[in-house]
């Protein structure tokens, strides 16, 4: 998703760029200017089709604090094309009194074994019919930018992230599914 945002604000960047060549530079000859006009109105095409492929696609962010699990995916490694492999998860932020908050989104994370497994075992809970919750507990101490690059370089071998690819970094440890708690109700004044 992220290359898909990149690839139009580059777009963007163009079309500004373009707009300001033809205003500022009125003196080219009518040819090059009509083409340059064609070029940016089908680049506005291209762009209008390009948010449509943004839309449904899963988050790449760190999933909300609490949030109510409708359903996952585990795309495992396969050694053979070299995939690290994806959870996806399909969620619905929950707020303090766990009502719903917003609507439900995908969220994409990288393939870790401990959590392929919490999410396999709650699966198994939401085929049993039951209402199931997540939590991602607050780390205890927050790293300075310096020492989360560090980690970041030293996890994935360096720069070896590419351009418009987003490393999720949280503790999965700290993830835990149970059944979905009841929304609190305000006591009923009499």
């Amino acid at each position: 998703m992220t290359q898909t945002i990149l690839t139009l604000a580059v777009a963007y960047a163009f079309v500004v760029a373009l707009a300001l060549l033809v205003l500022l530079q009125s003196r080219f000859p009518l040819i090059l200017r009509a083409g340059l006009t064609v070029m940016t109105v089908a680049l506005i095409f291209l762009t209008y089709r390009g948010i449509g492929e943004i839309r449904g696609l899963p988050s790449d962010s760190a999933p909300p604090e609490r949030f109510r699990l409708y359903w996952a995916q585990v795309d495992e490694p396969d050694k053979v094309s070299g995939d690290p492999g994806t959870i996806f998860l399909w969620i619905r932020e929950l707020d303090e009194e766990h009502y719903p908050v917003g609507q439900p989104r995908a969220h994409k994370l990288p393939y870790s074994e401990e959590l392929a497994a919490l999410v396999m075992e709650a699966q198994r809970e939401i085929a049993k019919g039951e209402d199931i919750a997540g939590e991602v507990e607050d780390a205890e101490d927050e790293d300075t930018a310096e020492e989360l690059a560090q980690e970041t370089q030293s996890e994935t071998g360096g720069n070896s992230a590419r351009i418009g690819q987003r490393v999720v970094d949280f503790d999965f440890g700290a993830l835990e599914f149970g059944p979905a708690p009841a929304p609190v109700t305000p006591d009923k004044a009499e």
